[in-house]
């Protein structure tokens, strides 16, 4: 049986990090793999001078008008053939083992359907992209799966895919929706994954930060459409609002003043160390 991995990268105006980004690719060590670049409504010149060089191999390139990364995810499995999916966003990098070492944690242990790595950030900052240990409750008030994971193709299909009605935390949905299928995730403990924090001001990544309200209003949507396993685990409105009615007194009262919030920052409880981000 073929073990191919589809990877699926979703473009737009990445013409200055996509030659990297390939680059990462086609120096993996696993080398049953094919790529396939859905270009989200940007200008193609790039796209084409790629597609016409032969030293990128196992590649497709499908064009769409600009619909946002759900629907360039969702399009590139439609073309996908292989067994496992690996989306990875044009600017970002895999170390030259990532192939290999997570499809041999799924391969030989069939309960597991999810592996990621620890990742870092770079080119802005190079910092360890701090992911929580996974646990389904802690899992469902913040995510630490990142959208570069492998997976089963069959899994995607079963979920439906993303959901592109939502415009962020579209990868926490679909691990969401994986997860209370029973699905079990691994994370590898070491740094094969990284996820470049741009220098510029216009990226997705950099001006999320600034979207607060469009945040929670995401979270809320998930939150409605999975209540029922949120419930299951413990987490229903009630017990939200008490998280946070509890964060907030404990902020209150070791963290006003100067020489509270270096203790806080260093020492504070695990009880809020996964509710709370500095």
């Amino acid at each position: 049986m073929s073990e191919k991995i589809s990877i699926i990268i979703p473009y737009y105006n990445g013409e200055d990090y996509i030659h990297e980004t390939l680059k990462s690719v086609y120096d993996q060590t696993y080398p049953d793999f094919e790529i396939i670049i859905v270009n989200d409504g940007s200008d193609r010149a790039v796209l084409d001078s790629i597609e016409n060089n032969e030293a990128f191999r196992n590649l497709t390139i499908v064009h769409q008008e600009n619909q946002g990364q759900s629907s360039a995810r969702n399009n590139g499995v439609t073309h996908a053939s292989g067994k496992y999916i690996l989306f990875l966003d044009c600017d970002d990098i895999i170390e030259k083992t990532f192939l290999e070492k997570t499809h041999q944690i799924l391969s030989k242990n069939p309960a597991i359907r999810i592996c990621y790595t620890k990742g870092k950030f770079f080119e802005k900052t190079d910092k360890e992209w701090v992911l929580q240990p996974f646990n389904t409750f802690d899992f469902l008030i913040e995510n630490c799966i990142p959208i570069t994971a492998l997976i089963y193709k069959e899994d995607f299909e079963q979920t439906g895919g993303f959901d592109t009605q939502l415009s962020y935390y579209e990868d926490w949905d679909f691990w969401i929706s994986l997860i209370e299928k029973g699905i079990t995730p691994h994370k590898i403990d070491e740094f094969l994954f990284f996820y470049r924090i741009r220098n510029t001001t216009n990226s997705l990544t950099n001006t999320s930060i600034d979207n607060s309200s469009k945040l929670s209003d995401n979270f809320f949507k998930i939150y409605q459409k999975h209540y029922t396993f949120y419930q299951q685990n413990g987490l229903d409105f009630h017990s939200i609002m008490s998280l946070i009615r509890e964060n907030k007194k404990y902020k209150a009262k070791y963290y006003n003043e100067w020489y509270r919030k270096l203790i806080y920052k260093f020492f504070k409880p695990k009880k809020y160390q996964k509710i709370y981000k500095n």
